[in-house]
């Protein structure tokens, strides 16, 4: 966990040095989506993965402080504070948000590669050549499906940003591709703690859709303003 948002941080900055902007107001900014992104992440594990555990989990320092996150739910809180922090607050600026995405997503396939270490977030049964053990059965290793897939898009933000992408361009495509890459390792997973809800979706594909279609809207209006 450690490691994932150092290389966040440390990525970010690196780009604003390598543009010339002033990267002193990355440190406040960064502190504060780590705590509601924190928070966001046990909060969607309460309300969609602890099931009839929720009040043993709420109570116990232990939680707040250790395993259990729903990554949907730290991007949520983390962007609403973003939003509020640079666009309300005026403390950061929002011209420079693309600068962020490649360790938002380089720090995301990070923690993915330690939830694989770790065991958790674990895949389905699997016969295939590249199965791993792991809680007793051969499963499909969907933690490193999801890193590698991150790692891509990592890649094509960083093409993006040395293009000169927009910070509409590079948001709207991360989330874009982002939200098919969670959708399809969603149908590889085995843990049942992350919530399965109507026709087996669960709560991370059910978001990826609601992403998908507002990352949509928002490169066709885009591309209809430009002509």
């Amino acid at each position: 966990m450690g490691l994932a948002w150092g290389v966040g941080f440390y990525l970010s900055r690196y780009l604003f040095e390598k543009f010339n902007l002033d990267s002193r107001p990355l440190l406040p900014m960064f502190i504060g989506v780590f705590v509601t992104s924190w928070v966001g992440a046990k909060v969607f594990f309460l309300l969609f993965s602890s099931q009839h555990k929720v009040y043993q989990y709420l109570y116990a320092d232990s939680f707040w402080l250790g395993g259990g996150f729903v990554f949907y739910g730290g991007l949520i809180f983390g962007i609403t504070f973003y939003f509020i922090y640079s666009l309300w607050l005026k403390k950061f600026p929002f011209n420079q948000s693309k600068l962020l995405a490649p360790g938002l997503v380089f720090g995301h396939a990070v923690g993915r590669v330690g939830c694989f270490f770790t065991g958790c977030c674990f895949g389905s049964q699997c016969d295939l050549p590249w199965a791993v053990h792991m809680h007793g059965e051969w499963i499909h290793p969907v933690q490193l499906y999801e890193a590698f897939g991150l790692f891509v898009i990592g890649y094509l933000t960083l093409k993006w940003i040395n293009r000169g992408k927009d910070n509409l361009y590079v948001i709207t495509h991360y989330l874009l591709f982002y939200s098919v890459l969670r959708f399809v390792v969603e149908h590889f997973r085995g843990d049942i703690v992350r919530g399965v809800h109507w026709m087996d979706f669960s709560t991370s594909q059910m978001i990826s859709v609601a992403i998908f279609c507002a990352a949509i809207t928002a490169i066709i209006s885009q591309r209809i303003r430009s002509k």
